[in-house]
């Protein structure tokens, strides 16, 4: 519990109207009027379909014993029920949760990792290399979040989770004795201002490309929300910012940001503080020769995808100047045998390679089935689907480069959300026709995800690839009518089981 004042105090918050408010007690701070309970201070943010102002009589119904708002709200409110008038509640939210989780990050080493691709996988890398140097480490990410050797799968389906929530787990991993947190840090996150109080000391850097446009309008708004997290770095004089030399739409910008050390890596040769060399794929992993500024050292990956070499390159620059030895770093990330849903090889005893992954950019999509198609001797098989109320215009695109790379493109479900899944399909499939697909031969349309993965599966012959892509570690599909649960492994599974005789 602490007090109204002293909270507004800690995080540096005066009301614009009204004067100082009562001193009540607060027992938690909440953006969600579901969530509110007695001594809850409800923050009321505008959202892109609710606003949360007219909830803020349902939080006080529910407990809440004051409100921080945009504007006055009194006639909506019990009598006598302080409100606290901000200019931007967003960023309000977001010093309110850290001053009242105490400020966690300021006890941690946090690494934010972004970019369009390999988050994740570089995230979880990070952490790996922190703990084999015997630096008790968490991670927040898309798919878990970890406290040591503690994993909890991430069922939100939020790569950056409200601030409330991302200052809350950071207190708990503070409080578990954690030195270093991987924060995987989406352009959401950065654009609605929820790491806004995170003490990052390190910013991470895969490739960026393109996405959410929806959300960012245009590709230099999307660099912009990115370009955030380096901003927030380079105001430390102790800062490290990692960068991708490979970069040709980021890099150059990036690099000419202010920063105390910057460290770049590359997998194409270019110059570089970081250099994979003599990088060899196969569907069992990658292998390289990792020149760096602490020594060369050998690594036998065990993820699938020559990309995963620039992501270890990523992993090590951040782990190695953040307190861990190149050879713990070198040692944790050859370790780390699979990433949920990223590259994910599943076998039961089947002759042909099948592989899971979350690709779902038409960028993505295209560098995941390049590394399928050098290591397949047979056919290459995809199923894939696209997002409803997400990105249409990257529909087509991703149709055209899975018909130009795989030989049989089976489009299917994934979130169609409130549109019409069929609909969605189809505007795939035309891009996919475009690029020489033929329906009924080397392109299907399957609506049901379950059916279509079965009919991919059924048609793969010995020495074939089948590439499962779009929902990766996902545990729902999500529709007009709610959430269904999914599991894209076991229902791959179950499918190959039913086919061994």
């Amino acid at each position: 519990m602490i007090g109204l004042r002293d909270l507004l105090r800690t995080a540096g918050i005066a009301s614009a109207a009204g004067g100082e408010p009562p001193d009540v007690e607060v027992a938690a701070v909440t953006n969600d009027s579901r969530d509110a309970a007695p001594g809850s201070l409800f923050v009321a943010i505008p959202g892109r379909r609710e606003d949360g102002h007219g909830h803020a009589g349902d939080a006080v119904r529910r407990g809440a014993t004051a409100v921080v708002a945009e504007h006055l709200i009194e006639p909506l409110l019990p009598a006598g029920v302080p409100v606290v008038v901000v200019e931007d509640s967003r960023r309000a939210l977001s010093a309110l949760a850290a001053a009242f989780h105490g400020d966690p990050s300021r006890s941690l080493t946090v690494a934010g990792v972004t970019g369009t691709d390999g988050k994740t996988t570089t995230a979880t890398m990070l952490w790996a290399a922190w703990q084999a140097a015997g630096l008790r480490s968490g991670l927040v990410s898309t798919v878990d979040f970890r406290d040591g050797d503690i994993i909890t799968p991430n069922t939100t389906r939020i790569t950056t989770m409200e601030a409330v929530e991302t200052q809350r787990r950071l207190a708990e991993l503070r409080d578990a004795g954690c030195t270093r947190v991987a924060l995987e840090t989406s352009s959401h996150g950065l654009e609605m201002h929820r790491v806004d109080d995170v003490r990052y000391r390190l910013a991470v850097y895969t490739r960026i490309t393109s996405e959410h446009l929806d959300v960012h309008g245009d590709r230099e708004r999307y660099f912009a929300a990115k370009a955030r997290l380096l901003a927030m770095v380079g105001d430390r004089p102790d800062g490290v910012a990692v960068l991708d030399r490979d970069d040709d739409f980021a890099y150059a910008r990036l690099a000419a940001m202010r920063v105390a050390q910057r460290l770049t890596y590359s997998v194409s040769g270019a110059d570089a503080d970081l250099v994979a060399e003599d990088v060899a794929a196969s569907p069992e992993g990658v292998r390289l020769r990792a020149r760096t500024p602490w020594g060369s050292a050998d690594l036998q990956l065990q993820l699938a995808g020559r990309f995963n070499a620039a992501n270890a390159l990523a992993a090590i620059a951040a782990a190695c100047s953040s307190g861990a030895s190149l050879d713990a770093a070198v040692s944790g990330i050859s370790a780390l045998d699979r990433v949920h849903g990223r590259m994910e090889r599943v076998g039961v005893g089947q002759p042909f390679s099948v592989v899971i992954d979350y690709a779902h950019t038409a960028d993505s999509l295209e560098k995941v089935l390049t590394e399928l198609r050098a290591a397949t001797a047979g056919r290459l098989r995809v199923v894939f689907g696209s997002a409803g109320e997400r990105d249409v215009e990257k529909r087509p695109a991703m149709g055209e480069v899975a018909a130009s790379l795989a030989d049989v493109v089976v489009v299917t479900d994934e979130d169609p959300r409130s549109e019409d899944r069929v609909a969605i399909c189809e505007q795939i499939a035309a891009g996919a026709e475009r690029a020489g697909a033929r329906r009924g031969d080397t392109l299907h349309v399957i609506p049901d995800r379950a059916e279509a993965i079965r009919y991919a599966l059924a048609g793969a012959e010995a020495g074939d690839t089948v590439l499962f892509a779009g929902k990766g570690h996902e545990s729902s599909i999500v529709t007009a009518a709610g959430n269904v649960p999914w599991d894209e492994r076991a229902v791959v599974v179950d499918a190959l089981r039913r086919l061994r005789p």
